[in-house]
């Protein structure tokens, strides 16, 4: 006789019914409700989303047509594809001004309860990754431009014409002048010089190739032309044209320059390619500044909104100087080998930042002073809260720090208890730190004042407060 031996709960789990049919269509129907629900909404705010944005749509869509027009230009009665770069360039320059323009949302203000201060720090965090994705899309975009050159096609019929016609130009060529280096078309024939050395000993022992050394001897020396290396023209005329091998035009001929400014195309790719490097250096690290898990240093001072913008433009204002500070490099320095020039090329795109604060500290130093405007600094620092019997610090969260004069000027203090005050005058000052303690099982609101100086303009003093029950007054 078979005895069923299995466990009761194991009996009441294989027995238990399923959920009736009713439950479920409720469940989808709710879903679904909800979707409905998010798609009206979406719907109903476009024209809210045009009246508040028609200026960016108009610029996009005019782009686009561009985009159209020059797409089918470029393309009409040609088999192979070619995308034109401008629209997307200035698709790139709508897209930077629409994201950076946007107003900053001001930092939470009194008054304002902790879901809202919460929304608001959501919105400023949610601006802020607008911000790198752009600056991140930039570098990789600038990484892959650096190599456009080496994959732009001259195969087509008059393409290396229409290069050397533009202003701005590359192609193989050398220059006219002829204190150039590396670029000059005409060089001394080394050969033809040491020959000529070679012959003064044979002409003593050898009466027969007197004649022939003594022509050679007379003979001017030659100057035969460079078979020249692929430079970018900028404003410079090209006199003319040759080559020994007609079945390749478009890339075996050589053109004489004067004039105009002539560099190596190798040494703009390389100054790029200094300048991209630097830029995905400093993106993590203004990154780093700006979150909120960031504890400041003197260093590395915890970077407000307004700062983290300001540094990122900056972070591509130098990318895109490094090709110009190169091409000043190469002619201030003028390298005297390919070695000097490559590593020329490389610093000048990779210092472009240093290069560039130390011409703005220059520019700071011998422009006018016609004003004497109120100067100013910053405040940061730390706030920590020390238990009676001090055995150990914690950081205050949400205390307000303000200045006593100025209660406009405030800041509130993060999970870290770190804090910063901006556009602090210079001078010496009272700050306030307001907290809430627990005194006799109550919550109470509790003021230290402390002082604090700031000696010069744009200096960020260090701060640090350590708040007790002894050094608190109530309010």
């Amino acid at each position: 006789m078979n005895v069923d031996e299995t466990p009761d709960s194991t009996q009441k789990t294989i027995h238990q019914p399923e959920q009736p049919e009713s439950i479920r269509s409720e469940k989808q129907k709710e879903s679904e409700s909800d979707a409905s629900t998010s798609l009206d909404r979406l719907i109903a705010s476009i024209p809210a989303q045009i009246k508040n944005n028609w200026f960016w749509i108009l610029a996009y869509s005019f782009n686009f047509i561009y985009f159209a027009v020059a797409l089918i230009r470029a393309n009409l009665g040609d088999a192979s594809l070619t995308i034109p770069i401008l629209p997307g360039m200035i698709f790139t320059c709508i897209i930077f001004v629409q994201i950076y323009s946007d107003q900053i949302e001001s930092p939470a203000m009194e008054g304002l309860n902790q879901e809202q201060k919460k929304e608001l720090e959501e919105k400023r965090s949610r601006q802020r990754d607008k911000w790198m994705i752009f600056a991140y899309s930039f570098m990789l975009l600038s990484l892959l431009m650096t190599f456009y050159p080496f994959i732009t096609s001259f195969d087509k019929p008059n393409a290396a014409e229409t290069f050397r016609d533009r202003p701005i130009s590359i192609f193989v060529g050398c220059s006219l002048d002829s204190k150039s280096n590396n670029l000059s078309c005409f060089k001394s024939n080394s050969k033809s010089v040491d020959n000529q050395e070679s012959t003064k000993h044979s002409a003593a022992t050898d009466p027969d190739e007197q004649l022939n050394n003594q022509a050679v001897k007379d003979a001017p020396t030659t100057y035969p032309q460079s078979a020249g290396a692929w430079v970018i023209n900028i404003g410079g005329h090209v006199n003319k044209c040759s080559s020994n091998n007609p079945d390749s035009y478009g890339k075996a001929i050589t053109c004489e320059v004067s004039g105009g400014l002539l560099v190596p195309l190798y040494f703009i790719i390389l100054a790029l390619m200094g300048g991209s490097i630097s830029l995905t250096r400093r993106l993590p690290e203004l990154q780093k500044q700006a979150g909120a898990e960031h504890i400041a240093t003197e260093k590395q001072p915890k970077l407000t909104q307004y700062e983290f913008r300001e540094y990122l433009i900056f972070q591509m204002v130098q990318f895109i100087s490094a090709p110009f500070l190169a091409i000043l490099a190469y002619y201030l320095i003028e390298p005297s080998n390919t070695t000097n020039a490559v590593a020329l090329a490389f610093t000048a795109g990779f210092a472009s930042e240093t290069i560039l604060l130390m011409v703005r500290s220059i520019a700071n130093k011998i422009s006018p002073n016609n004003h004497s405007g109120p100067q100013y600094g910053a405040v940061a620092g730390v706030v920590t809260l020390n238990n009676k019997d001090k055995n150990f610090e914690k950081p205050a969260q949400k205390a307000e720090v303000s200045l006593s004069e100025s209660p406009q000027i405030h800041s509130i203090t993060d999970e870290k208890g770190f804090y910063i005050l901006g556009n602090v005058p210079v001078g010496e000052h009272s700050i306030n730190i307001k907290y809430m303690t627990q005194v006799n099982n109550k919550s109470e609101e509790r003021i230290k004042k402390d002082m604090v100086k700031i000696e010069r303009a744009q200096a960020i003093v260090k701060k640090n407060v350590t708040l007790t029950a002894e050094d608190s007054t109530q309010q």
